[in-house]
Order: structure tokens, then sequence, then C-alpha cells
């Protein structure tokens, strides 16, 4: 029985998957298969026409959709498990909308996450969380946080979203990072190349931008400077092979990466890909981040990195405000975008089609190089395997608008179409999350 993507979605427990684009491994290309699903696991598949199925089972014709691992978020935010803004039923339900099976949430929260007892684990509607340590007390950047129990109560890393605190803490945890990598120990240590001193308040990239906008501009040197610390300290303490630089954001950054002799895991905002302060207006919710979104020139740049390999993965950072914080004043607004149904899509759209970037290159930076980045063997689709996404590029959507809902006031383009989003997932209730078109 064939199907066509017009028509209602199967609901049978069997579903063959017809010619779709397989996305299996690392260092494999594509490769178009049947893929027979059983529930919500792969139960088989082979070479186009390879498989045959009884006249019961439904057929969907995927020529135009992409089969691929579970996305992995390597850093967001969620600041309650339980909160009246955001929580874990609604985070785990988002993430899981837009193809995520993983996501590792930052130290940043009530109470900060630098006592192991305030870590988030586990799972949670099929969602795997994962939790970053707070590298130092706090959040503050003068002592340590207690790195030990943090890591043995089951920290993927240590993290710090800025460079504020003293420099000799810094050099101590790489010293500290670098002996455990010698013990076989060692975890990531990812931290931010942000100096909220000398970004001052700052909410978008300097430039000629940011003064049309009116905005109170952010120095290129609050990034550029910790961004060479950093460098130079891991130069200076051997064997520090566990730092990660997240969120880099300029061209001068990149620059400063393409420079130094030794390759570096860096992270880059999904939106600094996608957006920058030549296309919004003063009016526009969407340049409201962290870090400070940058020029043409600084996503030019992030968008070579891409290409280069210089960056390692594509970070999230989700944060949900509701739609009453999001009229308060610019300057008191929480920084950050909620969702992940559009981050794949808008991705697609930018580095796929607009950059002709090769699609399994498109899993290394949201799937496969995020576990990298925190330092977890990769996924991989085989049969038997229910951590799979079904991804039709082709299918058109309404951005919702901001409503009354929690949690949902700071997503981007709100009601402007999208091209493109998950249609399935194995982790998913259901399984089908929409109809391919």
């Amino acid at each position: 029985m064939a199907t066509t993507g017009m028509e209602p979605l199967p609901a049978a427990e069997q579903v063959l998957l017809r010619d779709v684009w397989v996305v299996a491994a690392p260092h494999q290309s594509p490769r178009r298969r049947d893929v027979l699903l059983d529930g919500a696991r792969i139960r088989d598949w082979s070479a186009p026409g390879g498989l045959v199925v009884g006249d019961a089972t439904p057929v969907v014709a995927a020529a135009d959709l992409w089969l691929g691992p579970c996305l992995v978020d390597p850093y967001s935010h969620l600041e309650e498990a339980h909160g009246l803004v955001d929580d874990l039923p609604r985070l785990a339900a988002s993430a899981l909308g837009g193809g995520y099976g993983a996501v590792a949430l930052s130290p940043q929260a009530r109470p900060w996450r630098d006592q192991p007892q305030e870590l988030i684990t586990g799972t949670h509607q099929g969602l795997e969380l994962l939790s970053w340590g707070s590298f130092s007390a706090g959040g503050a950047g003068q002592d340590f946080s207690n790195h030990g129990a943090l890591l043995a109560a089951g920290a993927v890393g240590l993290a710090e979203e800025s460079c504020h605190g003293h420099p000799q803490l810094l050099f101590r945890g790489l010293q500290w990072q670098a002996d455990a990598h010698r013990r076989g120990e060692g975890s990531p240590l990812a931290i931010a190349p942000r100096d909220p001193h000398l970004q001052a308040g700052g909410m978008a990239r300097e430039g000629a931008d940011a003064l049309r906008l009116g905005l109170p501009t952010d120095p290129v040197a609050s990034e550029l400077l910790p961004l060479q610390q950093l460098l130079q300290a891991a130069d200076l303490v051997e064997g520090a092979t566990g730092l990660r630089l997240l969120n880099v954001s300029t061209a001068a950054a990149v620059a400063c990466l393409q420079r130094h002799p030794h390759p570096m895991a860096a992270a880059v905002h999904w939106w600094h890909l996608v957006e920058d302060t030549s296309g919004l207006s003063g009016l526009s919710d969407s340049w409201r981040v962290q870090p400070s979104l940058g020029s043409r020139r600084d996503r030019q740049a992030l968008l070579a990195a891409v290409q280069q390999g210089l960056i390692t993965c594509i970070t999230v950072n989700h944060r949900a405000i509701d739609h009453h914080q999001q009229l308060w004043p610019v300057e008191e607004r929480p920084a950050g975008l909620a969702g992940y149904a559009h981050v794949l899509p808008l991705l697609w759209r930018e580095l796929v089609d607009g950059q002709s970037l090769p699609v399994e290159r498109l899993w290394w930076l949201l799937c496969w190089g995020a576990r990298q980045f925190l330092g977890q063997p990769p996924d991989t689709l085989t049969p038997g395997s229910s951590r799979w996404l079904l991804f039709s590029p082709n299918d058109p959507w309404i951005m919702p608008c901001h409503g009354s809902e929690r949690g949902g006031g700071n997503r981007p383009w709100p009601g402007r179409a999208v091209q493109g989003r998950v249609v399935a997932s194995g982790l998913a209730s259901g399984r089908w999350l929409a109809k391919p078109r």
C-alpha cells in the first residue's frame, strides 16, 4: 500500500520509507535506502528496492526526506526544572519536536549549578539531559567550585559563561584539567571568551549597524582579548586538550583561531549563522542574544569558519522568556532566543542551500561534533536504533506568533514562513510530528 506526502500519515506500527536519504555516521556520505520502521525503531534497511513488505504495510515515498541521528545541543539554559516560564516538560517537548535527542544544560540557573545536587541528568520524555557543572563557585570567577564532586555526580564537564574572574583561576583550572586528562579522568572545560566588564552593557556588536539601530554597542575587544588570553593559557599548559571555546561570534575571533598553530574545539551560537545586525530593524526582537549579534562581516566570517572546519559544533542556547518579559525595556529583557523547531530548517536554508555545505557536514555540526565537544562518542544509525529523526527540507510552516503561553515570548521570526521541518522522530511520542509534503 503506497502513500504520498499529501495523504494522511500511516498509523500502522510498521512503515516503509522508500528511497529515503540516510545520514548514518561520521565520515560517511549520505546514501539512499529503503528503511523499515517498526514502532519507534529502525527494524531493517537496504538499498532501494531491496525490502519486500506485505500489503498491509504502508509505504511512504520518501525521496525528498532525510533520515539521520537525533541532534545534540551542547549548551542551553533551563534556569529552573519546575519554573513558571520554562520547565522540563516544555523543554523536552520543544527539543524533541525540533529533532534533538540530547541537551546539555548551562550551569547558569537558580540556584547556580555549582553543587552536585543541582545537576539535572537522566532522561525526560525520551530526551537525554546532561548538565555542565560550574567552573567557579556561583559563576563569580573568584573561587573554584567543587570540581571533583560535580564530575563524580555526573556533570558532563565544567563551564563558565564569561572570563571576568581572576586570570590565575583559569590557569590553575587548565592545569587541573590537564592533570586529570593524563590520569585518564579528563572532561571538557567550556569557557566563553566574553568579558562583561568590557562589554559594559553593550547589546549589539560595535559598527555602523549598531549606531543605526541606536543600540548600546559591544566592542570586539570584549571577545577578542579574553579569547587571546584563553589561547595563551592553553599553550602554556601542557596537555590542556579539553578546553572548549564557547560561542565565538566575531570576525576577529575567527581570524585569531585561523592564526593559532593548534586546532581548538569551538562552538558557535546558531543564530549568529542565520542573522546579523544588517538585516534587523530597531523594533526587531531577534537581536537580543548572548553573545551580542554581530555585523554582516562577522556572520560571513563565521560561515567561512564553518566551511573551513574551524567550528566544531553549533549550540542552540535556548533560553525561554514569556510574552510579558518580552515587553520589558530592552536593557532589562533577558538575552536569548527560545525553541528548537526552527533551528535545523533555518540552518539547512543558510548552510546547505545557501553555502552548499554537504549534509553530512551539517550533521557533524549539529550531532557528531556536538558529542565531541561534550567529550562523548558519536551517535550512529543502525538497525535497532530509535534515536533517529526524519527531516523534510521542503515542508513549509508558519512560526507561531507570541501568544499568552509561557516560555514562548522570544521565539524568533514570529508569524514568518519557514521552509523545512522535522516530521518524525523515534524519540517523540507517537513518532510522527507532522505530515511531510
